[in-house]
């Protein structure tokens, strides 16, 4: 017969495999890349028989899914908006907050970085799932914006939000391995600095033409 206690044992020990399986992707990609992705690989770097990634995510694909699902792949609305008050706060200032934090949070998270500077030439399970979840945030983070603003008219503050977004993505995800572009450090702080009141007047200018 089993007891509780080795019900919650299992349930315990199954949830540690999981997450050194899920941390073990995570350190693959960014030491080997998307490439040296593997079930025999992955087993290995996690310490555990192979049986058990299909046990607990069916197969590789699975793997990726539950990965890019887990709240420090992609940053969530809640983490953009921390703080801001609406009635206080107005939406211009909004606006270049979230972009700023966006940068931050994306710069802080190395395996995302890998998987951007990928994207364009590998179409693997795991970009793909990244490109889902990525859009459920945003499309979250623009409904955010319109329950509590309202927007101009004339401001089509999604497109401008994508081209400024889609910049530092690639920018973030270059400054892995790119120190200096067109002069601006964008391996330091301080050329992020400089790229955020960059950004910033871009916003300004967007609203005047709004």
């Amino acid at each position: 017969m089993v007891t509780y206690k080795a019900r919650v044992a299992e349930r315990r020990d199954a949830e540690d495999t999981k997450t050194r399986i899920l941390s073990a992707l995570g350190r693959i990609i960014v030491r080997d890349g998307l490439g040296g992705v593997g079930v025999n690989a992955l087993a290995r770097e996690a310490g555990a028989d192979k049986v058990l990634i299909y046990r607990y995510f069916a197969d590789l694909d699975g793997v990726y899914e539950a990965y890019a699902e887990q709240g420090d792949f992609w940053w969530t609305c809640d983490i953009l908006v921390a703080g801001i008050d609406p009635a206080r706060v107005s939406l211009r200032k909004t606006v270049k907050l979230c972009l700023r934090r966006h940068a931050e949070e994306l710069r802080r998270r190395p395996v995302t970085l890998a998987v951007l500077a990928a994207e364009p030439a590998l179409r693997t399970p795991l970009v793909v799932a990244l490109e889902g979840v990525r859009e459920r945030r945003a499309l979250e983070l623009n409904a955010w914006i319109a329950a509590h603003y309202e927007v101009p008219r004339r401001l089509d503050l999604e497109a401008i939000s994508l081209l400024v977004g889609a910049a530092i993505n690639y920018l973030a995800a270059r400054s892995r391995k790119v120190r200096v572009m067109s002069g601006i450090a964008i391996g330091t702080e301080a050329g992020w600095e400089r790229l955020f009141g960059a950004i910033d007047q871009i916003v300004d200018g967007a609203f005047k033409a709004g």
